[in-house]
């Protein structure tokens, strides 16, 4: 950790990094960044020291915070909001709840298929049948209901249902996994929320060794 006081272990085409990096960005947080090259790495350190080997983590001076969650949760600690922040506990009905779960299960179908086929499983085998049939139907339920749970949350800064939804939907295109076309209402709301700097500053590409 040379010039900030916590460091990204991520990748910059993953969208759950990318929420971490909105986050930091939002919050006014520096950080380095360590990016993971290796995917098929097994070994924790790669990612980390996440068991899990997943990205992101946050390393800090206290310790390191696996998974995107709880690196968000660390960054607002470190960072100064200039309003409120909603995390998932906040929603409390059904259909914000029912938003953040299709959203977050959505973003780990995504990262199901992408694995497939970098293991050289094609998309129309029997293995990616169902992850693909769901990866379609979420992004369908998104359409219909996703602005309508985001009216629902009161004034804020920053939602991680939003922000989760965001990198989600523009991944889609990112990685070749669907396209919004027949999706208007979640057209004008990556239009809307990637006017924010902290989003034209977190685009996608892929990290070079």
């Amino acid at each position: 950790m040379t010039r900030s006081s916590c460091t990204l272990v991520a990748r910059s085409s993953s969208h759950f990094s990318r929420v971490a990096r909105i986050y930091a960005h939002e919050l006014a947080v520096p950080y380095d960044f360590e990016p993971v090259y290796d995917l098929q790495s097994t070994t924790p350190h790669t990612y980390g020291d996440n068991p899990l080997m997943r990205v992101p983590s946050l390393r800090t001076r206290e310790g390191t915070w696996f998974g995107t969650l709880s690196t968000c949760r660390q960054l607002a600690r470190l960072g100064n909001a200039s309003g409120r922040l909603l995390w998932p506990e906040d929603l409390n009905t059904p259909l914000g709840s029912n938003a953040q779960e299709v959203a977050l299960d959505a973003m780990a179908t995504g990262v199901v298929i992408v694995t497939a086929r970098m293991a050289g499983i094609d998309d129309a085998s029997q293995y990616s049948t169902k992850p693909r049939a769901r990866l379609v139907a979420a992004i369908d339920w998104l359409e219909a209901h996703l602005q309508s749970a985001l009216e629902e949350l009161p004034p804020r800064q920053l939602s991680f249902l939003e922000v989760s939804s965001y990198c989600l939907l523009t991944h889609l295109a990112f990685r070749g996994l669907g396209s919004l076309d027949g999706h208007p209402r979640l057209r004008d709301f990556c239009d809307t929320f990637g006017q924010r700097a902290s989003a034209r500053a977190t685009g996608y590409f892929f990290d070079e060794p």
